[in-house]
């Protein structure tokens, strides 16, 4: 009998603790769930200070092996929820809504964009950041740029990373290629608010490829369907090739030599079965790389790398946090703006009608004296006419006057000799 309640009693406490744990296996995530990529050579600095800048996300690591799980620093290992081996193709990826993959120092598995093509397929709303890097041979040479594009080209994306490099000698930190990326020329209003420069150390050139696939720079007039810019150089951008063919790939799209604004990151809406996928695409990782995207201050200058990385998360996700109500602002600002421009306008259109008014009095009163004039020379001349044969006529009297008194004069001769 004792031995039947114990084999009850065990089952009920099976039962039980079935009954507690089923409910939190097919649970969803409480935070956003997101992945960092450290499979593909990256050195994961920069990932903690991420991971604190965005506490309302749940985030996940993915390395190579076990040796280098244990490599991990000690502070990204308390603050991950949890750190996964393998690559993309033996991860289970369909719990993350966001991807990053800053700057792999190895090339993509068929299996791996497969695998990739799947996830961001699956659903919509789901966001892949693929950071890449500049042409520079010091960290893998092009191996970035190709497989971001690689991945890029999987899923359907029009943006591209081209082989080339950026500077900016007016926004660095004291290096040309230290460039210090601005967001004065960004198109999405949320990611400004609080940012002023962010570090891209030894950025690339974010371009895009059309349905032929020609390859074109990416700007404000020249870009594909739902793309935005988020981050540029200065108009002091420069554009240097490093490692040109035979050495490795030149430039599909900027020429070395070329100045201007160039574009160091864009996002793409990129379609999917059921709605839209976000692809975001850097020519500068948020974290890894020789210096990270996320850094504070280089070289004694200030930045907004948290708050940028920060923002780009929060927007991407449509999770918004305070973002939400800088929007509103940003949309009040725009429409304070449209209304300057059209009170402008109003105002160039009130000065052109004074102007036409103005002409036309000027040219009503010039016409009109014009009259006058020819009406006062007309009066003179008839009054001059007039005065003429006035003239006339008293000369004729006077003449006729000395006729007639000589005619009398005469008579009175006359008639003094018959006496």
């Amino acid at each position: 009998m004792g031995k039947t309640m114990n084999k009850l009693a065990l089952f009920l406490a099976l039962i039980v603790a079935a009954s507690l744990t089923l409910p939190l296996l097919h649970a969803a995530p409480v935070g956003i769930p997101i992945l960092i990529d450290l499979s593909h050579g990256q050195p994961a600095s920069g990932i903690d200070i991420m991971m604190k800048v965005v506490p309302e996300a749940q985030w996940y690591i993915l390395v190579k092996s076990e040796e280098d799980k244990e490599a991990l620093p000690d502070i990204v290992k308390n603050l991950a929820h949890g750190i996964m081996v393998g690559d993309f193709a033996s991860a289970d990826l369909k719990n993350f809504e966001v991807i990053i993959i800053g700057q792999p120092q190895a090339l993509f598995t068929p299996e791996e964009l497969t695998a990739l093509y799947s996830w961001f397929t699956a659903y919509p709303n789901r966001v892949i950041w693929l950071a890449a890097d500049s042409d520079y041979p010091a960290q893998g040479s092009e191996t970035s740029q190709k497989a971001a594009n690689m991945v890029l080209e999987t899923l359907g994306a029009h943006l591209r990373m081209d082989y080339v490099s950026v500077e900016d000698p007016d926004s660095c930190a004291l290096k040309p290629y230290r460039v210090l990326g601005v967001v004065e020329y960004c198109e999405i209003p949320e990611i400004k608010a609080g940012v002023t420069k962010v570090l891209f150390h030894g950025p690339g050139a974010v371009a895009w490829v059309d349905e032929a696939g020609t390859w074109h720079k990416l700007t404000a007039t020249e870009k594909p369907p739902e793309t935005y810019i988020i981050a540029t150089t200065t108009s002091s951008g420069t554009i240097v090739e490093h490692q040109a063919e035979p050495q490795g790939s030149s430039g599909k799209a900027y020429t070395p030599g070329e100045n201007g604004v160039f574009t160091l990151m864009a996002a793409e809406f990129v379609p999917v079965e059921k709605g839209k996928g976000i692809v975001i695409v850097s020519g500068e990782s948020p974290y890894g790389g020789y210096q990270p995207g996320v850094t504070w201050m280089y070289k004694g200058f200030r930045l907004s790398g948290p708050q940028f990385i920060r923002n780009v998360i929060l927007w991407a996700t449509g999770y918004m946090g305070e973002l939400s109500e800088y929007g509103k602002i940003a949309e009040v600002k725009e429409s304070v703006e449209s209304l300057k421009g059209e009170i402008s306008g109003l105002k160039g259109e009130m000065g052109d009608l004074e102007s036409s008014l103005k002409s036309y009095v000027s040219g009503e009163i010039s016409s009109l004296k014009g009259e006058i004039s020819d009406a006062i020379t007309k009066l003179a001349n008839r009054v001059n006419t007039a005065i003429s044969g006035v003239n006339t006529l008293v000369y004729a009297a006077l003449g006729l006057g000395l006729i007639a008194l000589v005619l009398a004069i005469g008579a009175l001769a006359l008639a003094l000799k018959k006496k």
